[in-house]
């Protein structure tokens, strides 16, 4: 139940991420002699601090993953779908890793050369979330497992 818990305030943490970097175009697109708006900045905060905890919870995430497993896919599953899952998994984990990374360096260090990373692995995320969505999706709507209402609802039904 963590887990799923933990997924799931990933989600939404990373779908705060999008309306939050909108601020954080307009900070940088003040003049010198210019001030960003305190709501923007206020924002721009929300956005470090929502990737900050992705991070964390994504931590916690691969954590329990090493000591409890994970559950497993359907026994009629071909290996290339459990390759595509492991593979899906590990490039969501990594994403998950670089992009607080990177927009803290971003942020703290030099904004010049880490933004321009950080915008790729945030179009790479999206990506990959395109995948997995849509993976979860062909999970329920064509092989109709259970798979997508597993981690919807946690309850496994008996087959």
């Amino acid at each position: 139940m963590v887990q799923r818990l933990l997924h799931w305030g990933v989600v939404l943490l990373c779908l705060t991420q999008i309306p939050t970097s909108w601020a954080i175009a307009r900070t940088h697109m003040t003049h010198a002699f210019m001030q960003p708006a305190p709501f923007d900045l206020f924002l721009h905060r929300v956005h470090a601090w929502g990737g900050w905890l992705v991070l964390a919870f994504a931590v916690v995430r691969i954590g329990l993953r090493y000591l409890h497993g994970v559950p497993p896919l359907p026994a009629a599953s071909s290996q290339i779908t459990r390759w595509g899952a492991a593979i899906s998994h590990a490039l969501l984990y990594g994403l998950l890793f670089a992009l607080p990374i990177t927009g803290t360096a971003a942020m703290y260090v030099d904004s010049a050369a880490f933004a321009p990373i950080h915008r790729v692995l945030t179009w790479s995320l999206l990506a990959v979330v395109v995948v997995h969505v849509s993976a979860a999706l062909r999970h329920h709507l064509i092989r109709r497992d259970e798979v997508l209402r597993r981690m919807i609802t946690g309850v496994r039904t008996a087959k």
